[in-house]
């Protein structure tokens, strides 16, 4: 039997035992100190997305106050158009207001009643700066044989009201992208014109001035209407919004033509008819904290109503009934205003 010699005492058989040993121990505390430090790394990510989560609804929240209120001023640019037919002529008569510039000033007040549900009410109030009118009587049909026409001054007023319910919808909110929501809309609305003529030529014939001309029109639009505001949010400062509504509304006007003495006054005629109308606006804010913004807006409104009826009051005590053809208007208007939000 071959002897194989022991080059190992038991004491070092130990002390080799020992350092093994220890380095398994320093091992098992770096794999547990990397682990700690990893799991600290996540859990600071995921509070860090927690927060930045948090803050951004607590923005959202804070600039969705309950009560927001609003005032701009600015600029409209009116036409409005009527006309009769009397028996075989189509156009017997016809008054034409154009490019009545009005300065207005509109006051906006949204609340938020329950959640995400929304009233607005709107008032607008105008005072007519310039215009010129054309008022033309006809013998035949489409316009031919005009055998009066003045032409006049525009002044007057205007007033439009108008209230609408609706619930908004958050279409999508990213942090980096921006939010957009709409609320669809339904409410009802008057729209009152109090147009008037002075200054006025008789050109047709060829008469010249006449002389206290003060001829008044004045006009209300009102019914139900549908349609939906859009806000689209560009980041912290910026933000585009737009408004589309249709309307189906009631027409009527009264009139006082205070020259001809063959009328009765103050109603020399009325006009009754039914129609519709559209409203588009868009416009852009900057905000520069969570309660004030400024804008600036453009709209643009057109109206019609079907065919109708003329009521003539005559000084004699008789009256006539015409058929009042479709009334036309259309106004552009552009304006800058302040909101305030709480």
């Amino acid at each position: 039997m071959k002897i194989i010699p022991v080059t190992q005492t038991p004491r070092k058989l130990f002390h080799r035992a020992r350092l093994h040993a220890l380095a398994a121990y320093c091992f098992g505390l770096l794999a547990v100190d990397s682990f700690a430090d990893d799991f600290s790394i996540k859990s600071f990510q995921v509070k860090e997305e927690e927060t930045q989560l948090a803050k951004r609804f607590a923005l959202r929240e804070a600039a969705e106050s309950p009560f927001e209120y609003s005032l701009s001023a600015g600029y409209r640019k009116d036409n409005l158009n009527w006309s009769i037919a009397d028996g075989s002529v189509n156009v017997a008569s016809e008054v034409n207001w154009k490019n009545t510039v009005i300065a207005q000033m509109r006051a906006t007040a949204k609340i938020k009643l329950w959640h995400d549900l929304q009233l607005r009410g709107i008032y607008t109030t105008g005072a007519v700066k310039s215009g010129s009118n054309q008022d033309s009587d006809y013998a035949g049909s489409n316009r031919t044989q005009e055998f009066s026409r003045s032409d006049n001054k525009t002044g007057g007023a205007v007033r439009d009201i108008s209230i609408g319910l609706g619930y908004k919808f958050r279409l999508f909110d990213l942090p980096s992208k921006g939010s957009l929501s709409v609320v669809p809309l339904a409410g009802l609305s008057i729209h009152q014109q109090s147009l008037t003529m002075y200054d006025g030529v008789q050109t047709l014939p060829a008469n010249g001035a006449l002389t206290g001309l003060n001829n008044s029109y004045n006009t209300q639009w009102k019914g139900a209407w549908l349609g939906m505001d859009a806000l689209l949010n560009l980041g912290e400062h910026i933000s585009l919004n737009s408004t589309a509504e249709y309307h189906s509304v009631d027409y009527s006007a009264d009139a006082n033509w205070n020259l001809r003495s063959d009328f009765k006054h103050p109603v020399s005629f009325s006009h009754v008819a039914k129609g519709n109308g559209t409203l588009v606006s868009v416009g852009i804010a900057y905000r520069f904290n969570r309660n004030f913004q400024i804008n600036t807006s453009y709209e643009r409104q057109k109206w019609n109503t079907y065919q109708g009826y003329d009521q003539t009051n005559f000084s004699y005590g008789a009256t006539n009934y015409y058929t009042l053809n479709p009334v036309s208007w259309d106004s552009t208007a552009w304006s800058l205003g302040a909101v305030y939000q709480f």
